[in-house]
């Protein structure tokens, strides 16, 4: 969203600490920007964690990092808000603050630098990062962030100080101000006490009772290039009853509250038409459990279908993975499923309180399969509490199990991922002892072997990044000087396995004199935490107990269908259970059969300008897909697994080249005006491409075939000169090396050049035949001929004026 910086009082950045596609993946960041922008003079904006070769190329030229609206230096923001969603992002938000121009430390802030508040999971202990925050949210972000919005504005239009704007965040409910906590370690380096400085012994954390409440916009964010998870995601609910005794989701967010099914169905529909967005993704820790899924995914595919707008529905346990649900699901194409056993033997899923018997979890592969599917995710765990030898082979034999029920019906495969158990603050398991780096590489290595199987594909994080998370989940306050070190030695992406430095990790430990694996030793009950003084609402007690029966391998019920468990959430926040009622009306399936549409053909001129330029081909093709479901056009579509408008691309414009007469095919169900067409599209297209033309065909046609193209060349030094290129069009031939990855030749670069016109030292006008084979770049065609510099050649500004 942009808006005039004249118009707003408060400017925040909204900073998620991974790359992009990470980031946008990430639904928390998306409802807080939006619901920061709902309010008129709030401006929210978005930033990233830069790859290495961008950071490389800030520090090179001394310029900040800056926003991606607007292009802000982030210190120049009054508010930079952190998503903290996992800890081996710690040293991406470090790297973030110091390219913005923010000073690391809050204490080394100023009255004009941007106030640092973080959210998120993280914030369940984010005592590593503490000094280097001035607030943290503890619990739901979506009114609290508009609470401390409003005390920055006013502390900033009365010019306080750090210290009266620390007073105020502190008065917020949910609000933690690391500065107003003083934490004393005793000789050996173990807590000794969390000594309150201000005016809250306990800071408890924020809930919405009511998601209702906060409904976001329908408008929203799309990306024009490929992210992880790129797909409309909508809230099912927030909360799980479950109760596994490792999830930190699953205690940080409880209660559990439902949205309604018609409020859900009403808000895909407005948001698709105005996203384009080919996939829907229902979220919920446990989605399954959602009361009225069953209607709402029968109704949601129902509109759907004739869209060819698929249907998923990540982290479904497999006890709630019901033929009807899959079959309603395949309706458009078989999105992933995914079975979560955690661990393999029906002792330890009891331990960790994973209520899922073996002849459920095989059924619901069973039932996958016959209906179709050849491919499942399985999760599980290494490490847990109690684990055997004995519990590690179960594993291994469940998979075969699994495997051999598919056998029957073809080939199929599975995509196993095994992770590390961490223990995680606020858990059952936050006492444990975390299996050390040596321990846990045995593990991963013992069972890869057992699942050895051509039909099993295993991925797993690696013991490292288990070893180093698991620090940072229970660390305290010392760890925020071996975050820095870390820092200055280079560590970043630590959540790439390709960019994780271990032995500049142990450095840094050694050079902050802090011995890490202190962190992974079991605590006792007695013992206080570095997250003593945050109350996400579950008592001590219960988890105490929920861990006493975790040895005793005993379950604990599901709230949602065995009444209260008294874990103290309800009774501290005054709420219940808010679950969603069934529609009294029940679903009846259409009985509607579509029938083949007639196919009306279009070819379309379009511009391919600014900032579009820098989209890759299939990033354009993308584009163009999301523009054209949002325009209303009756589109045709493919058949098959993965149907698509029925469009043809003519060629692929090279990114970063400018175009004003590309070409494009696409086929309608209706005929229409061909001004129509343009006007619906031009309205839907993202900024930097426009419809030039229209023109209705009689049938398919064979794309154009010019034999010449033109294109106009700048350049931002006086490099062209009309002597060089009179030489070079009087040459018979002009021979250079052109380099390719693992190919290298001889090129004769004469015959491909039509015609040269140096207008100026900065312009030329370059037409290129169109020849079969041994084409270059335009590029490559000037660098040659003007024998420019490599850097000279990457700033040329080349349009593609006519293709004839």
């Amino acid at each position: 969203m942009v808006k005039d910086p004249r118009a707003v009082t408060l400017r925040a950045v909204l900073v998620f600490p991974d790359l992009y596609e990470v980031g946008m993946s990430h639904l928390g960041l998306a409802l807080i920007y939006d619901r920061l922008n709902q309010v008129e003079d709030f401006w929210a904006e978005r930033a990233y964690a830069p790859a290495p070769d961008l950071e490389a190329e800030l520090r090179r030229r001394h310029h900040p990092l800056k926003s991606l609206e607007s292009g802000t230096p982030l210190r120049d923001f009054h508010l930079v808000g952190v998503s903290l969603q996992y800890e081996l992002g710690y040293t991406n938000f470090l790297n973030i603050l110091e390219l913005g121009g923010i000073p690391l430390k809050a204490a080394d802030r100023g009255p004009h630098d941007p106030v640092v508040v973080g959210g998120g999971p993280g914030a369940a202990n984010p005592e590593p990062v503490a000094p280097f925050f001035d607030a943290l949210v503890l619990g739901d972000g979506e009114e609290a962030v508009l609470e401390v919005a409003a005390v920055v504005q006013a502390w900033r239009a009365a010019q306080g100080t750090r210290e009266e704007l620390w007073q105020a965040l502190e008065d917020l409910p949910g609000v933690y101000v690391p500065s107003r906590f003083h934490l004393e370690f005793d000789e050996l380096g173990r807590l000794r006490a969390i000594i309150p400085r201000g005016r809250r012994e306990t800071i408890r954390r924020r809930l919405v009772p009511d998601l209702a409440a906060v409904s976001p916009s329908p408008r929203v964010l799309v990306p024009t290039c490929q992210i992880v998870h790129d797909r409309l995601n909508v809230e099912l609910s927030r909360g799980c009853t479950r109760g596994c005794r490792y999830c930190q989701a699953g205690m940080f967010y409880r209660p559990v509250r439902e949205k309604s099914p018609e409020a859900v169905l009403a808000w895909v529909e407005q948001a698709l038409a105005l996203t384009g967005f080919e996939e829907v993704s229902l979220l919920s820790l446990s989605p399954g459990d959602y009361q009225a899924l069953p209607w709402l995914v029968a109704s949601l595919m129902d509109r759907l279908e004739p869209q060819r707008i698929a249907l998923s529905l990540p982290s479904l346990r497999a006890d709630t993975l019901t033929p009807e649900v899959m079959a309603q699901i395949q309706r458009v194409r078989r999105t992933g499923l995914t079975i979560a056993p955690e661990a393999g033997s029906e002792r330890l899923r009891a331990v960790i309180n994973k209520n899922l018997p073996e002849e459920i979890i095989l059924a619901s592969a069973r039932a996958a399969f016959q209906a179709g599917w050849r491919l499942l995710k399985v999760y599980f765990m290494i490490g847990l509490p109690t684990e055997t030898e004995g519990d590690l082979e179960a594993l291994a034999h469940l998979t075969r199990n699994l495997l051999k029920i598919g056998s029957g019906g073809g080939r199929v495969r599975l995509n196993v991922s095994l992770s590390t158990f961490i223990p995680k603050a606020h858990t059952p398991f936050q006492w444990e002892e975390q299996a050390g780096l040596e321990d846990s590489r045995r593990r991963l290595h013992q069972v890869k072997d057992l699942l050895r199987h051509p039909q099993v594909q295993l991925k797993w994080n690696s013991a490292a990044q288990s070893w180093l998370e698991g620090i940072f989940s229970r660390g305290d306050r010392r760890l925020a000087p071996v975050l820095l070190a870390a820092f200055r030695r280079g560590c970043r992406l630590d959540a790439w396995s390709e960019h994780l430095r271990l032995e500049d990790w142990r450095q840094a430990f050694f050079d902050a004199k802090v011995e890490p694996d202190t962190y992974l030793r079991p605590r006792e009950p007695e013992e206080l935490l570095p997250w003593s003084h945050l109350d996400l609402g579950v008592n001590h007690d219960f988890l105490l107990r929920e861990r006493e029966r975790a040895y005793a391998a005993r379950e604990t019920p599901d709230c949602r269908r065995e009444g209260c468990q008294d874990c103290g959430v309800c009774q501290k926040e005054g709420v219940a259970l808010r679950l969603a009622d069934r529609p009294s009306k029940a679903w009846v399936p259409s009985l509607r059969k579509s029938r083949p549409a007639p196919v009306f053909w279009y070819r379309l001129t379009y511009a391919k300008l600014e900032e579009a330029r820098w989209l890759s081909h299939l990033e354009l093709v993308n584009a163009f897909y999301r523009s054209l479901r949002r325009s209303g056009l009756p589109l045709a579509f493919s058949a098959g697994h993965h149907p698509l408008p029925r469009v043809a691309f003519h060629g692929a414009l090279p990114v970063g080249v400018e175009s004003l007469c590309e070409t494009l095919d696409v086929a309608l169900t209706r005929a229409l005006p061909a001004r129509v067409v343009a006007a619906r599209l031009n309205q839907a297209l993202i900024p930097g491409l426009r419809i030039l033309e229209v023109e209705g065909l009689k049938r398919a046609e064979k794309p154009p075939s010019p034999t010449r193209v033109d294109y106009r060349v700048e350049s931002p030094e006086p490099v062209f000169d009309g002597g060089v290129a009179a030489r070079f069009l009087q040459r018979g031939h002009y021979p250079v090396t052109r380099h390719r990855p693992n190919d290298e030749r001889l090129v004769d670069v004469r015959p491909l050049v039509a015609g040269l016109e140096v207008e100026d030292a900065r312009q030329v006008h370059l037409s290129l035949n169109n020849l079969a084979k041994d084409k270059l770049k335009v590029s490559e065609v000037l660098k040659a001929v003007f024998q420019l510099t490599e850097g000279q050649s990457r700033e040329l500004q080349i349009v593609k004026i006519q293709a004839r």
